[in-house]
C-alpha cells in the first residue's frame, strides 16, 4: 500500500492509527474507574479542591470526559469517591508491636507513608477545605481522622503497660504527632525521612510517659 493510501481524502488519520483510549472497547469497568480516581487524587493534590478540573482528569486518565460523568455523576461525586477509596490506606493497620515506643512509630510510619504519595498529599490538601463551607472538606477531614480513631486502642494498651501517664492527652498527644507531620510535608514541603519520623515520635513518647516523684 502506497503511503498516499494510508491518509483518508480529508487528511485524517484510519482509526487503526489513532490512540485508543481507556474507555474504547475493551477492558472496560475497574481498569478504568481506579485510572480516573487515581488521576482525581493526583489532581487535587496538584491544584486543591476548589481546583479541580475534570476536564484535565480525563484527560490525564486517557479516558472521555463523558465517560468520567456517566460513572460518577458530578465533579463533587468523583473527589468524594477517590476521597473514599484512598480511605482504607489511612486507616492503616495498627497492630501491637509490644510497647507504646513501637506503637508511636508504626503510626507516624503509617502517616508518613501517605503524605509521600500524590493520593494521601490529596486527602490532607482536601481535609484542609473550609468544612462548614464544602461537604468534600468535611469528608476529607473524616478520613483524616481515621488514624486517630485507631490509635485510641494503641493508648489503652499503653495505659495498662504503664507507658502512658494518667494526665496526658491522647487527643493533644495523637494530633501532635500527626500535625508534626502534616506541617513537616505540606507547609515547609520537606521530605518526611525516618530520622524525621524518629524525632517525632522520640518527643511524643517522652511527653506522655509517667513522670517520677521529684525527690
Amino acid at each position: 500500500m502506497s503511503r498516499r493510501a494510508a491518509t483518508r481524502y480529508d487528511g485524517s488519520v484510519p482509526p487503526s492509527k489513532k490512540k485508543l483510549r481507556r474507555d474504547s472497547g475493551r477492558p472496560r469497568g475497574e481498569p478504568i474507574e481506579t485510572a480516573v480516581l487515581e488521576c482525581t487524587l493526583e489532581e487535587i493534590a496538584e491544584h486543591g479542591v476548589d481546583g479541580v478540573s475534570v476536564e484535565r482528569i480525563a484527560r490525564a486518565a486517557e479516558v472521555n470526559k463523558t465517560s468520567v460523568y456517566r460513572r460518577f455523576g458530578s465533579r463533587d461525586a468523583l473527589i468524594a469517591a477517590a476521597l473514599e477509596r484512598v480511605a482504607n490506606d489511612v486507616g492503616g493497620k495498627l497492630a501491637d508491636r509490644g510497647s507504646l515506643r513501637n506503637d508511636l512509630e508504626l503510626v507516624a510510619e503509617e502517616v508518613a507513608r501517605l503524605l509521600r504519595t500524590p493520593h494521601g498529599e490529596g486527602l490532607a490538601r482536601a481535609a484542609f477545605t473550609d468544612p462548614g463551607a464544602s461537604e468534600l472538606g468535611a469528608l476529607a477531614a473524616r478520613q483524616m481522622g481515621k488514624p486517630r480513631a485507631a490509635a485510641h486502642a494503641m493508648v489503652e494498651r499503653a495505659r495498662a503497660r504503664g507507658e502512658w501517664s494518667t494526665t496526658a492527652s491522647p487527643e493533644v498527644a495523637l494530633a501532635a504527632l500527626v500535625g508534626a507531620l502534616l506541617h513537616r510535608a505540606l507547609l515547609e514541603r520537606a521530605p518526611l525521612t525516618p530520622a524525621y519520623v524518629r524525632q517525632v515520635v522520640d518527643l511524643v513518647a517522652a511527653g506522655v510517659a509517667p513522670r517520677t516523684p521529684a525527690r
